[in-house]
């Protein structure tokens, strides 16, 4: 996540958001308040009129394109209010980069504003969310070891953690089976995990299996 969100207010001319853009290398950018609330988010898409497209050099015909632009002729100045999206997809400090990256894909967006208390604090793009699934194989290994241990309270001295292009092994014993699927389960949703093996990992206890008519649960015993 960029911390330092380059934004621009309702009243920001639309030159001067073009102009931004293209200095800062940026394709869009949150509108807020002044009390820094969000309200909406302007784009290159929002820019660019239904009748007429940039050229594929995007960035440099921008500004130019801008300044043909008819609703800029007669002296009247367009501003930011009048082209930006209002309905803006926005996440929090706590929603996890693989959520991010499926709204992105499905929504279609390039970028989504992170916010707190409807202000602005970051913003997450693709490029964001990539280098978080592009995290190397030691980076891995320490997170799910730390998920392991602070979040289920699995003894790490009986587990093995091994990761490999995203991919990762948990190998060794744990007390109940069920752990076995929460282990799986709490891996999975780690970022930059693509693939989780728990084949490896055996369980002292079974508390999984239920009486077949009763639906109470057996007693519990060592897995032979």
């Amino acid at each position: 996540m960029t911390r330092d969100v380059i934004t621009v207010h309702p009243d920001t001319p639309l030159r001067e958001v073009a102009s931004l853009l293209v200095s800062r290398h940026i394709s869009g950018a949150p509108v807020v308040d002044q009390e820094g609330r969000l309200v909406g988010i302007v784009t290159e898409a929002d820019l660019l009129t239904r009748e007429a497209q940039p050229a594929p050099e995007a960035r440099r015909g921008l500004l130019s394109f801008l300044w043909r632009d008819p609703r800029l002729r007669g002296g009247r100045v367009v501003r930011a209010r009048e082209v930006m999206t209002r309905e803006v997809v926005t996440g929090t400090e706590q929603t996890p980069a693989r959520e991010l990256a499926r709204i992105m894909a499905t929504r279609k967006i390039n970028r989504i504003p992170i916010v707190r208390d409807g202000r602005v604090v970051g913003i997450v793009t693709r490029n964001d969310v990539l280098k978080v699934f592009a995290r190397a194989d030691a980076e891995l290994v320490a997170e799910v070891r730390r998920v392991l241990a602070e979040e289920l309270g699995i003894d790490l001295s009986r587990v093995a953690v091994e990761a490999d292009s995203g991919t990762v092994r948990v190998r060794g014993e744990v007390d109940r089976a069920s752990d076995v699927e929460l282990v799986h389960r709490y891996v999975a949703m780690v970022d930059g995990v693509v693939a989780v093996d728990t084949a490896g990992l055996s369980y002292r206890v079974e508390d999984l299996r239920l009486h077949p008519v009763s639906g109470e649960e057996r007693e519990r015993g060592t897995k032979t």
